[in-house]
């Protein structure tokens, strides 16, 4: 019986507070007598809690590892890529784990989750680290983007957010409808310019603008939404195109809307490569720019986000902090420089609107 009555720190397991684990195989009497004081422990009794613990933060490392292999392989299969927009929560899934798995010496489980972070951070690291280039001298352009939410049961507090914005461009996605044209209206009589024709009555992308719109297209309609607004805007003595987005949304359980998704990202991104140098896209793209689909949106386009260098701005869904992501974005292309990216505050939307303060450098 001895021999069952080993301690911790001889399995392997680390020490053991005594009064749990005692290291003899039989604890000493205490003073003034306790006869249940002096019963022998058992192994299996004293040290069930730390093996379970242990196995369950192995076990989570697991998952972790397994999650992370699916996104590296996201372009094979559908559900695979609806992983990929989680990279923040991945690593603070691994640090925290990783904390466990020091404590409680799970050295393998330590070394999985090591390896999930530094993956997954690597991929979004540059949302702080990129460099954010001095701001030339040029024309200064705030460029705001929003998903409005069409069931919105606050239009008026996204005309409030407009006009409190001092934006000099603004794009707005899934404002149709009736219930719109009071707050599209509000809206448009602080913009001399909108798109497209028959914007009071709402439309899938909408863009107003101080300066001079020439141009409008709307793009066509693909699996039944209309993913995108392509104009052309005069700022100063330049021409800049501007494209507000929104492309179909995936679903959790079906494949259709993922896509029909990829086919509207690959369709913008034929219509961005046949425009001239200076480009803003922005809009709800129902992507975070890690997935494998929106890296090639922006390979093909040379477009860059105007977030990096400015940090973590996730802006869907409102109603759930931790599950955040960022899916709505400015790109940016040519000689624009982005000064400052922030989220802009609740709209009634179960999406944020994003802000970007633009400079248009002088041409050369």
């Amino acid at each position: 019986m001895a021999a069952a009555w080993v301690t911790g720190a001889s399995l392997g397991l680390g020490p053991v507070d005594d009064h749990q684990c005692p290291t003899g195989a039989r604890r000493r009497k205490p003073v003034g007598g306790n006869a249940a004081a002096g019963r022998p422990f058992s192994w299996r009794t004293c040290q069930r809690r730390p093996l379970i613990l242990k196995i369950a933060v192995t076990l989570a490392a697991a998952l972790l590892a397994l999650v992370t292999v699916a996104v590296l392989n996201a372009r094979l299969w559908w559900p695979f890529d609806l992983l990929t927009h989680f990279r923040l929560q991945y690593v603070a899934a691994a640090a925290v784990l990783l904390v466990a798995a020091l404590v409680l010496r799970a050295w393998p489980a330590a070394a999985i989750l090591v390896t999930v972070a530094l993956l997954h951070g690597w991929v979004i690291k540059d949302l702080w680290t990129a460099p954010t280039p001095e701001t030339p001298p040029g024309e200064r352009l705030r460029v705001v983007a929003a998903n409005v939410l069409n069931a919105n049961r606050t239009p008026e507090a996204v005309a409030d957010f407009v006009a409190r914005s001092d934006a000099d461009v603004v794009i707005l996605v899934d404002a149709v409808g009736p219930r719109w044209v009071e707050a599209l209206e509000e809206i448009g009589g602080l913009y001399p310019h909108a798109a497209p024709d028959g914007w009071r009555s709402g439309a899938p992308a909408l863009i107003f603008s101080r300066h001079p719109i020439w141009y409008d297209r709307m793009a066509r309609r693909t699996a039944g939404r209309t993913p995108y607004l392509a104009t052309r805007l005069t700022v100063g003595d330049r021409s800049v195109s501007v494209i507000g987005v929104h492309p179909t949304s995936p679903a959790p359980f079906d494949g259709d809307g993922s896509r029909a998704r990829n086919r509207q990202l690959r369709q913008l991104a034929e219509t961005a490569a046949g425009l001239d140098d200076l480009l803003i896209v922005a809009g709800d793209f129902n992507t975070t720019l890690w997935s494998p689909h929106a890296v090639a949106l922006l390979d093909a386009t040379g477009l860059r986000p105007a977030a990096h260098g400015h940090g973590w701005h996730a802006t869907w869904p409102r109603w759930m902090p931790p599950g955040r992501i960022p899916i709505d974005h400015v790109l940016l292309r040519g000689p624009l420089t982005s000064e400052r990216f922030g989220r802009g505050p609740a709209i009634g939307s179960d999406h944020f609107p994003v802000v970007a303060d633009l400079v248009l450098a002088p041409p050369p």
